[in-house]
This record gives structure tokens, sequence and C-alpha cells, in this order.
């Protein structure tokens, strides 16, 4: 069993164990308003699909190396490197892509030789974590061992997924290999589920998925108060634009920062439109997410779940 080291004391992965669910979506959106606040920022893809790199950019751009340096560095146990700095002011990113296929069968391959895999990347993440205030995890759902080796280096678990029931179903592979991770990684808690992709009125929704949340991750994950609405046309901006949901929103005549409302712990002033409404929500996620974390870390939790 290990224990994170204090640096990897703000690692938080956004996990779940279906495609679709909304991990990309969140964890770029929240790394990036963070950024965007003043908190020093890293953000590591560790999905092949690289659906990171269109929400902020860089693979338009054709500045991704597509995995290969977190291929490289786990792989051979380097230390890991930001490989595009400044992607935005204070947000590093060390890109995902085809390459982490190849991770994913180097890490099937060591397992079989009973070698362990589920701290490589805490190890070579430790060295560079203590540069920043806060670390984001975007985990691929179909990758198990990709999946094993970012829970082995983090600290929280966001859990976005969708009310219906085929995503919340997904949850339970999640579950599985959480406990499995808790074997060896003690210091690992789910800090709360997101729902995401949800009409603002479907109330009834809401209300049925808080329950099928809870027994999905065994009462592990409180939900956050702050939902994702679907705003379909907004998600595809994002990515033919390589902007964020905010950058997206502040287009919009008049509009106020939207990091600004962050950093002073309030609500956005609404502008009308979809995508400020959604940039709205991604302020709220960010803001329970950190305050949630600073929370915790100051009553001492640690040892038991949350």
């Amino acid at each position: 069993m290990h224990e994170l080291t204090h640096e990897l004391q703000r690692v938080v992965a956004f996990a779940n164990g279906k495609g679709g669910a909304g991990k990309t979506s969140t964890s770029v959106n929240c790394a990036g308003l963070a950024a965007a606040a003043g908190w020093r920022t890293l953000l590591i893809d560790l999905d092949p699909q690289g659906n990171a790199g269109e929400d902020l950019g860089y693979n338009q751009q054709g500045i991704t190396d597509n995995g290969q340096h977190l291929l490289d560095a786990i792989g051979t146990g380097q230390k890991l490197q930001p490989v595009i700095r400044d992607v935005r002011p204070n947000l590093d990113v060390i890109p995902g892509g085809d390459a982490l296929d190849d991770l994913e069968s180097i890490l099937v391959g060591r397992a079989q030789r009973a070698k362990k895999v589920h701290s490589m990347l805490a190890e070579a993440l430790a060295p560079i974590a203590g540069d920043y205030d806060l670390i984001v995890l975007d985990t691929p759902p179909t990758r198990p061992s990709l999946l094993q080796v970012a829970l082995g280096a983090t600290r929280w678990i966001v859990v976005p997924t969708k009310p219906d029931r085929a995503s919340i179903l997904g949850l339970g592979a999640l579950a599985t290999q959480l406990n499995h991770v808790r074997e060896f990684h003690s210091d690992i808690d789910v800090l709360g589920a997101v729902l995401f992709d949800v009409s603002t009125s479907a109330k009834a929704v809401r209300r049925n998925a808080v329950a099928d949340i809870t027994n999905a991750l065994g009462g592990a994950a409180p939900l956050f108060g702050s939902v994702i609405r679907h705003t379909e046309t907004c998600a595809v901006q994002s990515r033919e634009e390589g902007k964020l949901i905010h950058e997206l929103a502040e287009q919009v005549e008049d509009a106020e920062p939207y990091w600004k409302a962050l950093k002073e712990g309030r609500k956005p002033t609404r502008v009308p439109g979809s995508a400020p409404a959604l940039a709205e929500d991604y302020v709220l996620l960010c803001q329970e997410i950190l305050q949630r974390i600073a929370q915790l870390e100051s009553t001492g939790v640690g040892e038991e779940a949350v």
C-alpha cells in the first residue's frame, strides 16, 4: 500500500466507467477556469482520444504530441514535464492521444508479469507536482490500466454522469476499479458526482438520479449542487473553435470575465444566451469543487472515505 506524497494532495481525476458522460468537458472547463482565477494548473489528458486538445485548441494548432511524452515517461520511469506550457495563462498541459494505446499495452504486459503498475504515474508526477496548485486528470472510460494508474496518483475523484440509466450503470465499473485501487492506495476519496447534459426542466430526473448514483457508487459520492445543462450548440462550437465555454461566453457583448466571479466566490453576472448560462454552470461547479477540497483539507479528511 502507498500513500500520496504531500505534492499529490491536489490531484483531481474526472472519471466514469462509460464514455460520453462529460469527463473531458468538465475536466477541461474546470481546469481552464481555475487557471484563469489564478491557480497554477496542470491538465493531464490520459485518454487516447485526446479530445481535451479539441476543447483547448492545441490539436487544431498542431502542437500536440498525441501522448508520446506520457508514454515515454510512464513507460520508462522518467519524470513528467509539461509538454505545452501556458496553453492559457497558468495552465500547462500534458496531452493525450494515440500513443496512449501503446501505453495501455505496456501496462497490461507489466501487470501480467506481476509487476506493479498502480504507482507509475504517481512516481512520474511527484517531482513536478509541487509546481502546481491543482492537477486535473482527464481519464479514459475503456482503458482499465490507464484508469488504474490515474487513480493511483489521485487524491480526489469527481464523477460526471448523465442521468440516464446506461450512464449510471457505467459507474459500477468505476466503483469496481476504485475498490481495487483502495487495496494499495488508501488516500483516495470521491469528492462528488455531477449531473452532466441535463435539461434545465428535468427536476424529477435529477431527483431520481441522486438515488441511482448513490446506489451505483455505494453511497460514496455526494452530489454537487451544480448541474451542467444540455446545450449541444455550445459543445459543438467549443470544439470547432478550440475555446472553453467561458471564453465563448465572454465574446458576448458586456460579459464580464467569468474567472472574476470564481475568484470572488459569487455567481457570474448573467448575460442572455446559451453560452453564458452554460459558463455559469461551470463556474458554480468549479467553485464547489475547490471549496469542497478546501473544506475537507481543513478538517483533515484523509484516512476515511468522503
